[in-house]
């Protein structure tokens, strides 16, 4: 079965492409050709006949849950029976345009839906990118550090936590389970993120999100964007990217810097707009620190 199923998705690729060299057909709403064989319809239904029933596209399609998916892989199926009763009365070309569009919403479905190896692809690419990320930002932890202020976490308790979900998501990595060795190494760079912030502002830690009012929330949406807002030059001289990147570090951090002055202008008489823009801007930082080649945690977004 696995061999049938690898013949068909290959021939399905195969035609797919050669169609779209040919007169870029298999996308919805496209012309319907003015000729065509039968042979090439007759083709194209045996190879859509065995992507809908036999493939591991459609298996995994049914099996994922998703809803979107789902659909992309039921129009398919109905595009493919119209496209044979077309064909029936000699509406090859009419049948032609359908069966294009029938592998464009398979395409779809797949696209939903990747399998397990393309998973583990992105995955292990991610756990790279953020092991590099972390491995920046744990070597600026030797620099030198102001005295924390009474009752604070000690900036040094910060970065061990961080080495224990190191320590872990290089166990999970070595077992090949990059998605939670993943998620560990997004806890480690939050941590890490906030050290270095926290470090080179001489400040102390805060991890508490809840608000008296409106004041101490605007207050501390500023902190936390100013937070990223020291990180991007230690990123652009530990990453030192391309004047290309650097380019575009420099746009976001100019977004950002307006957003925030635009924020602080109407904090007087507009918190909830403050906060807005503000968060808006802190967005634009994280823009910035990306672009500058280091991954920001997802944990971190909203923090």
């Amino acid at each position: 079965m696995s061999n049938v199923t690898a013949w068909w998705t290959k021939a399905a690729l195969v035609l797919t492409l050669a169609q779209l060299a040919q007169d870029g057909l298999a996308q919805p709403g496209a012309p319907v050709r003015r000729s065509v064989s039968l042979q090439t319809i007759e083709q194209k239904i045996s190879m859509l006949e065995k992507l809908l029933g036999q493939s591991s596209v459609a298996a995994r399609v049914l099996a994922s849950g998703s809803e979107q998916a789902q659909r992309h892989l039921g129009a398919a199926r109905e595009l493919a029976v119209r496209a044979r009763s077309l064909s029936a009365v000699g509406e090859l070309p009419r049948a032609d345009a359908l069966l294009n569009e029938a592998i464009w919403e398979i395409g779809r479905a797949q696209q939903l839906v990747p399998d397990s190896g393309v998973r583990r692809v992105a995955d292990r690419a991610r756990y790279m990118q953020l092991e590099d990320s972390v491995a920046a930002l744990r070597r600026t932890s030797e620099i030198g550090q102001p005295a924390a202020g009474p009752g604070a976490e000690p900036l040094a308790g910060v970065v061990a936590q961080a080495d224990v979900h190191v320590q872990r998501a290089v166990g999970l990595a070595a077992a090949e389970r990059y998605s939670e060795a993943n998620q560990e190494l997004d806890l480690a760079l939050m941590l890490l993120m906030k050290e270095a912030s926290s470090r080179l502002a001489g400040q102390t830690l805060v991890y508490g999100t809840r608000f008296a009012n409106r004041r101490e929330e605007f207050d501390h949406e500023l902190e936390r964007h100013r937070s990223f807002e020291r990180l991007v030059p230690l990123a652009l001289a530990e990453l030192r990217p391309a004047p290309e990147a650097v380019a575009v570090v420099q746009r976001h951090v100019a977004r950002a810097r307006e957003l925030r002055e635009r924020g602080e202008a109407v904090a007087g008489r507009d918190l909830a707009a403050a906060i807005g823009h503000v968060v808006d801007g802190t967005y634009a930082l994280r823009s910035a620190l990306q672009a500058s080649g280091l991954v920001v945690p997802q944990t971190m977004g909203g923090q």
